[in-house]
């Protein structure tokens, strides 16, 4: 991975460039392509029946957009304006990648969904056991924290251990919890998605495309608790070590919109998001933002950028287009 002078970065990445490429859209239900099986085996996607289909709040699949293959420093990319319903970009949206971290916005959900979170989770040594280099959210082994504050250390910090611990606290293991995601990915149509762990870190057998990250990204975001956790710049959490000493600790955001590394485009608010980084998965952002004169509301998806300077400088692009909704 190459290393960004992060002046260079707030530098470019806030300048409004002219679009390279030619953003269009179209409304209405998905199509029906998205679900074929010759597609599913083309990609290596799970086979799915057409019934698991989106529901029709979710703006629909395009093909790939006019220009969508001159941008080469970017794998896959989306860019979804959810108050109209339409997609505004498309590049490889249904193509197979790794999602990285991004996959703790599936956490997030199941979690909301079948735990508590008033409950009080103890950190084991098997939350700890990680590679070497991985982001965490600094626990050590007898922490006792709630489930709401393991969230934050997972979705801001993008903690490993916190999505760990969270997985084992609600299902009993990190297979059972592996096999809920997998299940609400179903539910809610990501049928090009297969799940093994809730942090992202590297497995051939765990993956996505970008489409899906944009639908699982769209039901987290109805969740009140997802929505506040995600659009802080950073959250206080309590932690019980083993010996009963209580502390506050401070987990702070990854995105760098909220680090002020990153401007938005003039008349964008950025809300909030999920970013994921690995050697396989390149550098990766899940987004949600906002019109500041009209209140739309947008979410932009890229995947497997080339460095984080290009992560940002794309998401910019597709949000320039947004400007003036």
């Amino acid at each position: 991975m190459k290393c960004i002078n992060k002046n260079r970065l707030r530098l470019f990445a806030s300048v409004l460039l002219p679009l390279s490429f030619i953003l269009t859209g179209c409304q209405g239900q998905i199509k029906q392509e998205y679900s074929l099986d010759s597609r599913a085996a083309e990609y290596g996607f799970v086979k799915e029946d057409s019934s698991s289909l989106m529901a029709s709040d979710l703006c629909p699949y395009i093909e790939d957009s006019s220009g969508a293959d001159q941008n080469k420093t970017v794998y896959a990319a989306g860019a979804f304006n959810e108050t109209t319903g339409e997609t505004k970009y498309s590049q490889n949206l249904l193509k197979k990648i790794y999602p990285a971290s991004t996959t703790k916005i599936l956490t997030a959900l199941v979690a909301i969904e079948n735990g508590n979170l008033n409950q009080i989770c103890t950190v084991e040594a098997s939350d700890l056991d990680l590679p070497a280099g991985s982001s965490v959210a600094h626990l050590r082994v007898g922490d006792r924290l709630s489930l709401y504050d393991l969230m934050k250390g997972m979705l801001l910090e993008s903690g490993n251990d916190a999505a760990k611990a969270i997985a084992r606290s609600v299902a009993g293991s990190e297979e059972k919890f592996a096999d809920l995601m997998n299940q609400k990915a179903r539910e809610i149509g990501a049928s090009h998605s297969h799940f093994v762990n809730p942090d992202g870190l590297p497995d051939e057998d765990h993956y996505t495309c970008a489409y899906d990250m944009y639908v699982i990204f769209h039901n987290a975001l109805k969740e009140k608790t997802f929505r506040t956790i995600i659009r802080s710049k950073k959250q206080k959490a309590t932690v019980t070590d083993s010996t009963g000493k209580a502390s506050i600790v401070t987990y702070k955001s990854t995105n760098l919109y909220f680090t002020g590394d990153i401007r938005s485009p003039e008349g964008i608010r950025v809300l909030g998001g999920k970013t994921g980084t690995t050697n396989d998965a390149g550098y990766c952002l899940v987004l949600w933002s906002e019109n500041k004169t009209t209140k739309a509301k947008i979410i932009t998806v890229v995947f497997k950028a080339d460095t984080r300077y290009d992560l940002y400088l794309m998401t910019n692009k597709l949000l320039t287009s947004f400007g003036s909704v």
